[in-house]
């Protein structure tokens, strides 16, 4: 059986995985001007989820 800690650790590395690709593609669709959706808004979505996940990130290391 897998302890909760574990668990919780296991939980907060995939779903900051997860941000930073979605993190880093809306950047990388920012910077070449893919009109999917305007550069501000991409560039400023992906700098917030790779925020997010540099958080989680840091939360899980420090999950005792």
């Amino acid at each position: 059986m897998i302890e909760p800690i574990t668990l919780v650790r296991l939980i907060l590395t995939i779903i900051g995985v997860v941000s930073t690709v979605y993190g880093v593609s809306y950047v990388i669709i920012g910077r070449f001007d893919i009109p999917f959706i305007p550069k501000r808004e991409s560039m400023m979505i992906g700098s917030v989820l790779i925020g997010i996940a540099l958080a989680l990130f840091a939360i899980s290391a420090f999950v005792p």
